[in-house]
């Protein structure tokens, strides 16, 4: 099962918040990744690249060490951690969106351990995700569908 939501927190910096949510994730048996919201273009995007990092993980294919990192890589659509983080990282940790990935996921509970108050889901701008991937916009094809591309195309690079 898998939830995505926004919320805001209080954490000063992301650290702290990184800090707390690796303390919660190992507590409870579900994987959790933080993403600022204004990166992500959909739901799907979240989703299609958490199944791809499902997937690398089980066939041995991973790129990162951890499942948290490695979903976090196949949504920036790289290889590299770094570029990763600048690019889908929590940039203010008082808005962020969260995946969260279990058999069981009690959003209340996730969220009161986490000190995060849920608001209304909404993703980046368009112009701006699409410049931070590096991708030109197409009039036959939707952001998204070439993003979701660009994830796929990550398996071919070494």
């Amino acid at each position: 099962m898998n939830l995505i939501v926004r919320v805001k927190t209080n954490f000063e910096n992301a650290d702290e918040l990184i800090s707390r949510i690796q303390h919660v994730s190992e507590a409870n048996p579900f994987i959790i990744q933080a993403f600022n919201p204004d990166s992500i273009v959909s739901e799907n995007h979240l989703i299609f690249s958490a199944r791809h990092a499902f997937k690398a993980f089980a066939e041995g294919r991973n790129i990162a060490d951890r499942i948290e990192n490695e979903i976090l890589l196949r949504t920036a659509a790289t290889r590299r951690i770094d570029e990763a983080i600048k690019r889908v990282g929590v940039k203010d940790p008082k808005d962020i969106l969260l995946f969260i990935s279990g058999k069981r996921i009690y959003e209340k509970g996730i969220l009161k351990q986490l000190d995060a108050e849920k608001i209304g889901l909404k993703f980046g701008n368009e112009s701006e995700i699409a410049k931070k991937f590096g991708l030109e916009k197409n009039e036959n094809y939707s952001l998204e569908d070439l993003l979701l591309e660009k994830i796929a195309l990550l398996e071919l690079e070494k």
